[in-house]
């Protein structure tokens, strides 16, 4: 039976979270340089990414980019955890 929270499912979870996390900072640190430096990140991205829309985009990325790191982390962590209990008490 393969369930949600199954092992592998974890791990593909954890492994996404930290991606999208990935993903986020890259895109956070493009709108925080599009904050200050906007001429040159305007011209890089076609006019897509002027300084006030890099300000209201830079704003929202916090608190996503704050939930799949948290969730990345502590899936990571909860899974290395959860091995070495069990390896414990597997021990003869």
């Amino acid at each position: 039976m393969n369930s949600l929270l199954s092992k592998q499912n974890l791990r593909k979870i954890g492994r996404w979270c930290g991606w999208a996390a990935a993903l986020l900072l890259l895109f956070t640190m493009l709108t925080g340089y599009g904050i200050t430096e906007f001429r040159i990140v305007t011209r890089l991205t076609f006019g897509v990414l002027g300084k006030a829309t890099s300000q209201k985009l830079h704003h929202y990325t916090d608190i996503p980019l704050l939930i799949f790191l948290v969730a990345h982390i502590g899936l990571a962590l909860w899974g290395r955890l959860n091995r070495r209990v069990k390896a414990r008490y597997d021990k003869p």
